[in-house]
């Protein structure tokens, strides 16, 4: 039972099924009482149609010539299969019957109690047995015949017909009904089994996707058939995180490969240097400049770990949070500059501000902005162009803040551009004037603004390179 396929196919069959049983209930049910009122209505019929040809005769005796014709009429009155109607006169004594002239009925008297009923109520109808009339149990149907001269009773009509001749008849209709009915209930089972197995196919194929996923086979897709409905949208949705899986691990190997590269060639360089040292092959004279080295080399990996620390802190970052903090923008841009203020100095780079005159208050996590504006300003001033300046713009439009961070120098190339935020990742210019960089500046300021749920841009053409992130404005307080 722990297939979908099989839990699916199951439940629309028990559903069919129950709703097969109700409604054979209620159709043997309805088809019974239409069967019985039908032979009900039958035997009135024939009855009434009798009682209004004897009606002008009173005292009815066959024995009478003119009655002749009325008592070969009796027989063929008698439209219904396996219906028995027999005539009385006053007295009560059967005269007539539609058996025939050998009827056994004939002779047989009418019960006073009947007599009686049909005197008072001018009608019965019961389902019922009658000793020497009617000796098993049938449906009777009978009504006096009144006299057209005098209103007088000039005799009584009964038809009967056998109440296991009518459930035969209701049986033999319930029987037909019966063999349609499992004919279609086997076909919406067929049928349900084959829209359960057509639901669940996508379903195995994604549990079979999932697999070789868990044997690190991250190509596998599930196919996609076109649907429209709640399983397309699930295979569409399945694919997407397919395709994040895969990419994440590719990530992943990256990240593990650059971590790999670029621990390597320090400790590659300590390692080799201190043995020197040790060993005796570096001289004494030379020690301390190796020591140097060594003391670069090992501030150098501390830098890569304390900026891969802070990447995982950003990436932990609850967006819940930053979004209900406001803090003043124009005082974080003013920081940032600050920061970089020597290495601007250094340069020879000159600075244009444009800053409203009003503070700017924005949603966010102070201390992370200030990083973002702190990295783009120093990789700003990092790769400028000596004697150029460095402009920063802070605009507002539509409850958004826009930040501008934008240098002069070399032109990234379309290709460098959209790898620019990736971890590790140094374009060839930043390696000839960045030492000290790791390649994860860009990187943690992209992770940043993806925790503020924020966009960050950039372009570079035409000797300018620019960069610019967006941030929700907070609310003015009243």
């Amino acid at each position: 039972m722990n297939s979908v396929y099989l839990k699916n196919t199951l439940l629309l069959a028990s559903m069919v099924l129950l709703s097969f049983l109700v409604f054979l209930l209620s159709f043997a049910i309805i088809l019974r009482n239409h069967t019985i009122s039908e032979k009900q209505a039958g035997l009135r019929a024939n009855v009434e149609s009798v009682t209004v040809m004897y009606s002008s005769f009173a005292n009815f005796d066959p024995n009478r010539p003119e009655h002749y014709d009325m008592v070969d009429h009796l027989t063929s009155i008698v439209t219904l299969p396996h219906n028995r109607m027999m005539v009385a006169n006053s007295r009560g004594i059967v005269v007539a019957c539609s058996e025939g002239d050998d009827c056994p009925h004939i002779g047989q008297v009418f019960s006073d109690e009947l007599r009686y009923v049909l005197s008072t109520y001018g009608e019965y109808a019961d389902l019922a047995i009658m000793t020497g009339l009617v000796p098993e149990t049938s449906y009777i149907y009978a009504q006096p015949v009144l006299s057209t001269y005098d209103g007088t009773h000039g005799g009584y009509v009964l038809a009967f017909s056998g109440a296991d001749v009518v459930m035969e008849e209701w049986g033999a209709m319930l029987s037909l009904f019966l063999l349609v009915a499992v004919a279609v209930l086997i076909m919406a089972v067929v049928i349900a089994m084959v829209v359960a197995r057509h639901q669940a196919a996508p379903l195995r194929e994604m549990s079979a996707v999932a697999g070789k996923f868990a044997h690190g086979d991250f190509s596998a897709r599930v196919k996609d058939r076109g649907r429209i409905d709640e399983i397309g949208e699930l295979t569409a949705a399945f694919n997407a995180m397919a395709d994040s899986i895969e990419q994440s691990e590719d990530m992943r190997r990256e990240f593990v490969g650059n971590v790999s590269h670029e621990l390597k060639t320090p400790m590659t360089s300590i390692t080799g240097f201190a043995d020197g040292i040790l060993d005796g092959t570096i001289p004494p004279e030379k020690q301390g400049e190796y020591l140097q080295i060594i003391a670069a080399e090992t501030r150098r990996l501390s830098r890569l770990v304390r900026r891969m620390l802070e990447v995982s802190r950003f990436q932990s970052m609850d967006i819940r949070e930053l979004s209900t903090q406001a803090f003043d923008l124009t005082e974080v841009l003013r920081r940032g500059l600050l920061g970089v203020e020597q290495k601007i100095t250094d340069r020879n780079l000159g600075v244009e501000l444009e800053l409203p005159d009003d503070s700017v208050w924005a949603l966010g996590d102070e201390d992370s902005i200030t990083q973002v504006a702190y990295n783009l300003l120093d990789n700003a001033a990092k790769f400028a162009t000596p004697g150029t300046t460095v402009h920063v713009s802070l605009s507002q439009k539509s409850g958004r803040a826009f930040v501008t961070v934008r240098n002069e120098g070399a032109v990234i190339s379309q290709e460098e551009l959209s790898l620019l935020f990736n971890r590790f990742h140094k374009s060839d210019k930043s390696r000839s004037h960045d030492k000290e960089g790791v390649g994860l500046g860009l990187y943690i300021v992209k992770t940043i603004m993806n925790a503020h749920h924020e966009d960050i841009y950039v372009r570079s053409e035409g000797g300018v390179t620019e960069f610019m992130f967006t941030l929700t404005l907070a609310p003015r307080k009243k």
